[in-house]
């Protein structure tokens, strides 16, 4: 009886590797020429797009990456948009900085996210091309280098896309169902309509896909320099090392003050101990020591000020010049403090140390831990107080209002009415600063500690007394 001998199929190994790189590879250069259209795609609808060369609006934006911004009307540029205007420096250039505020000319003054300071030359709203919308990550990157002279990233990118480009051929004889080159292993046909049998090898020269991954790497390639190279141009002047958000994303804003203040703190500056006054009227100050500073994070996070007593110095933030005491004022503060020692949150006092010769028109918390709003009579100096009903030591973030106009004194915490007066008419008049933080509170009722312990933010002086309908909308916009 003759012995049947069933051989099995050499089996060919290493397909799945080449398969999965291949894969991958495309994936990749597909990746990067859908960007580099979906970047291009804002200017066909008029928009204005270009490609950041700096980092002075980081982390939101970064060196390399393209903006597109929207063209918008005059009354949609308001304070904390991102604007790219025809720089005021440089003729031939742009600049994609934040809107700080209106000046009282109608100029605009720009400041980059990442800069410790404001644009030092005002914008003439004429200038502004659009308001910033959206961000293609990276794309301008080979247009920087290109503009810059830097031969070594370009070198390596192309050695890159080389190399992607020929990991895509890998898989060739796989999905052409050839032999295999290495065992001779028969390959099922992947690209015919119908499966083909084990050895149903493509004849050699016929169609094997190579051309599809030269011409999507060919069109990435360009369509990135093209869009890079073409809308390169945003100016910038600041440098920063922190890390970047990836992704297209819409740019956060920074908090937007009112017009009717005469001195707005947010807390906002990114470096250094300068605080910005953001309201127009040139109240600008500093941090005292390193026990009082800002908490610093992008406008989402919602920066604040934060004074914790270190090592025996108690910080404060005190402003630079000068003022005649309001007679009519309303002022406003975010705060939070675990701290049951009680201490000077904000307010006025006539000299920027601590130990002013005079202070009041302030809020502070009490050894009982409930809030204070204080304001000193001229003449007798007698010290009008207002209490809240609550404790306000609670670690939460709580927002407190004083308001004063003769005969009429008001606090309110969290939107509600604590307590009025109409027995304060003419208060004592004298020269002197608004500081956040430590004060001294002597003779003060219940004034126990002096160094404030807690964090601090959206400071705010108003040069009119407000209403509760006033106080009731301010609580409700939050921090």
């Amino acid at each position: 009886m003759p012995t049947t001998v069933t051989r099995r199929p050499v089996r060919c190994v290493g397909d799945l590797p080449r398969l999965l790189l291949a894969v991958a590879a495309r994936t990749v250069l597909w990746s990067v020429l859908l960007l580099a259209v979906w970047a291009s795609l804002p200017a066909a609808l008029g928009w204005h797009v270009t490609t950041v060369v700096s980092d002075s609006m980081a982390p939101g934006i970064r060196t390399g990456d393209v903006v597109a911004a929207m063209p918008a009307e005059a009354d949609a540029v308001e304070p904390g948009r991102v604007l790219l205007v025809d720089d005021p420096d440089h003729d031939d250039r742009l600049r994609l900085h934040r809107l700080e505020r209106v000046e009282q000319d109608g100029d605009l003054r720009l400041r980059g996210d990442a800069n410790p300071a404001a644009d030092r030359t005002p914008v003439d709203p004429d200038a502004v091309l659009g308001i910033g919308v959206l961000r293609f990550p990276w794309v301008g990157l080979p247009g920087v280098w290109l503009r810059t002279g830097a031969p070594v990233p370009l070198l390596l990118t192309t050695a890159v896309a080389a190399l992607l480009l020929a990991a895509t051929r890998l898989d060739r004889d796989v999905a052409d169902g050839l032999p295999c080159r290495r065992c001779g292993a028969p390959r099922r046909d992947l690209r015919s309509p119908i499966t083909g049998e084990p050895g149903s090898a493509r004849r050699p020269g016929s169609a094997t896909g190579g051309a599809p991954p030269v011409v999507a790497t060919v069109a990435a390639l360009a369509a990135i320099t093209a869009v890079s190279t073409l809308v390169a141009g945003a100016g910038f002047s600041g440098t920063t090392a922190t890390a970047s958000a990836l992704g297209t994303e819409t740019f956060p804003c920074f908090h937007r003050p009112e017009g009717n203040a005469v001195l707005a703190w947010d807390f906002a500056e990114k470096n250094g101990p300068r605080v910005t006054d953001s309201s127009g009227s040139g109240a600008d100050g500093a941090f005292s020591s390193s026990s009082g500073s800002r908490v610093d994070g992008d406008c989402v996070a919602n920066p604040y000020a934060s004074f914790r007593t270190q090592d025996g110095l108690e910080g404060w933030a005190v402003t630079d010049t000068a003022v005649d005491a309001p007679n009519a004022f309303t002022i406003e503060v975010w705060f939070r403090t675990t701290d049951t020692g009680g201490g000077r949150v904000f307010g006025f006092g006539s000299d920027r140390s601590a130990a002013s010769t005079h202070r009041d028109r302030h809020l502070y918390v009490d050894g009982a831990g409930r809030l204070r709003f204080g304001v000193e009579e001229s003449g007798s100096q007698f010290k009008f107080t207002l209490l809240s009903s609550s404790v306000v030591t609670d670690g939460e973030w709580h927002h407190a209002v004083g308001a004063f106009q003769p005969r009429s004194m008001t606090l309110w915490l969290d939107g509600v009415q604590q307590g009025t007066r109409a027995d304060a008419v003419t208060l004592r008049q004298y020269s002197g600063h608004w500081r956040v933080g430590r004060q001294t509170l002597s003779g003060w009722p219940a004034g126990a500690g002096f160094a404030y312990n807690g964090d601090v933010d959206t400071a705010r002086v108003h040069d009119h007394a407000f209403t509760a309908d006033e106080v009731a909308a301010r609580f409700a916009a939050g921090r």
